[in-house]
């Protein structure tokens, strides 16, 4: 069940906190922080120079996890992927739904060793706001990396994706986590159909409750596929069934990509579409996957300390596609990813109205749309692999069904790089 915490009494109290969180001090509820924001930001004459903000995506989603889910994952066993999805979605479901029924009293100020940021939580889930870091960009101006991290403690799993703001020097770091967090939130509740657009009105609403009247927020034309991506994140994390409620009864292809490179980064650029759109507006694809860190490079907020072990940290992409028309239509799509521009391989996946489900899978980049129309499509769909660019990069597939998926959605995993030397997913393999 969601805390959701009363008006008086509440602050101060370790104990309401989730277990995974260590001595970490509760403030109090955001909508009683937002005065003191509005009155601390008052003393300011911003200007009109400094009224607008940049924001990005940091990179793609970052994941976490143990070292006996991250085996599931890269051996593709959905049965056991689909049973972690269904414990995370019990894990959040009370959170989302909190935070979308009763918005900033969903949140609240948290601080420890001096850092102060913005948690929602039940007992077994948790999503927070941080401010990981501020540099100087000019004498007026800092560019802030705010991260929303999401928790499912059933089965140690955690994702985290960062945006950079270029804000006024005096807005403090507890303000910039509240002001993505409330726009975040408003993104989880309009779900896969949110607008990107809504996106930056919500950070200025988000400014306006912190005092920053007139803020406004751009986003480039450049990074708004980027920003989608990580937004569609925030939405799903690892599941969909918190939205099922929401999706019609059309065919929805979810295409995950885990980037286990730890050498190189690959770019997912270009995409061809046949009776299929993206969930949201943004329709490009268009987003860098960074090569995998160790596990001691990943920012975590302070005090967050998780049941087990979170040693394995790997970039991360989900895609929601689902079908434009209804009518006795299925839905098809190819997509290019690179590594350095300039090598790379082709996938593809064709989702029939009437026939079992195809894949197909190449080496080396070519235009997304010829290359669905060649329709070379691999003979064992669940399962098989190629070796891509001069590296002899592995590259893995799978899809968990051909045909008939309970609420007609379909997952596809493509393992960018994973080991060589993993007998037990080649085992797996070999039995497709």
């Amino acid at each position: 069940m969601a805390v959701i915490r009363p008006d008086i009494d509440m602050t101060f109290n370790p104990e309401a906190l989730p277990s995974f969180f260590r001595d970490v001090e509760i403030i109090g509820p955001a909508d009683q922080e937002l005065p003191k924001y509005r009155l601390a930001h008052a003393r300011f004459n911003l200007g009109s120079s400094s009224k607008t903000a940049e924001i990005s995506a940091k990179s793609s989603p970052v994941l976490l996890m143990t070292k006996s889910v991250r085996e599931i994952y890269k051996n593709n066993d959905f049965a056991t992927i689909k049973n972690i999805e269904k414990n995370a979605n019990d894990d959040l479901r009370s959170v989302y739904t909190n935070i979308s029924s009763n918005g900033d009293k969903a949140w609240t100020k948290v601080k420890k060793n001096g850092k102060e940021f913005y948690m929602s939580w039940s007992n077994n889930g948790s999503i927070w706001a941080y401010t990981e870091n501020m540099t100087a960009l000019n004498d007026t101006t800092l560019n802030a990396q705010v991260q929303i991290g999401t928790y499912s403690k059933s089965n140690s799993i955690l994702g985290i994706h960062t945006y950079n703001l270029s804000i006024p020097a005096v807005i403090a770091e507890s303000a910039i986590a509240f002001i993505v967090a409330r726009a975040v939130s408003g993104i989880i509740a309009e779900g896969l159909g949110f607008a990107i657009a809504t996106f930056s009105l919500l950070l200025a609403q988000a400014a306006s409750k912190v005092g920053l009247t007139g803020f406004s927020f751009a986003i480039r034309s450049s990074v708004v596929s980027a920003i989608s991506s990580n937004l569609v994140f925030a939405i799903v994390f690892i599941g969909l069934q918190y939205l099922w409620d929401w999706l019609n009864r059309k065919y929805t292809i979810r295409l995950q990509i885990f980037n286990w490179d730890d050498k190189n980064s690959w770019k997912v650029n270009g995409q061809y579409l046949s009776n299929a759109k993206i969930c949201g507006d943004n329709q490009e694809l268009n987003f860098v996957l960074p090569k995998m860190l160790k596990p001691s490079e990943a920012v975590m907020p302070p005090g967050f300390d998780p049941v087990e072990v979170l040693d394995t940290v790997c970039y991360y992409a989900i895609v929601v596609w689902e079908n434009d028309n209804t009518f006795l239509q299925g839905c098809d799509m190819a997509i290019q990813v690179q590594k350095n521009n300039t090598e790379g391989f082709m996938w593809a996946f064709s989702c029939p109205r009437f026939t079992n489900n195809k894949q197909a899978a190449s080496n080396g980049l070519q235009d997304p749309k010829a290359y669905l129309a060649q329709g070379n499509w691999n003979s064992e769909p669940l399962g098989f692999r190629i070796r891509s660019t001069s590296r002899n990069n592995p590259i893995i597939f799978a899809l968990d069904a051909l045909s008939g998926a309970p609420d007609n959605l379909y997952n596809i995993n493509i393992h960018i790089n994973k080991e060589q030397n993993n007998n037990v997913a080649a085992n797996y393999l070999l039995l497709k």
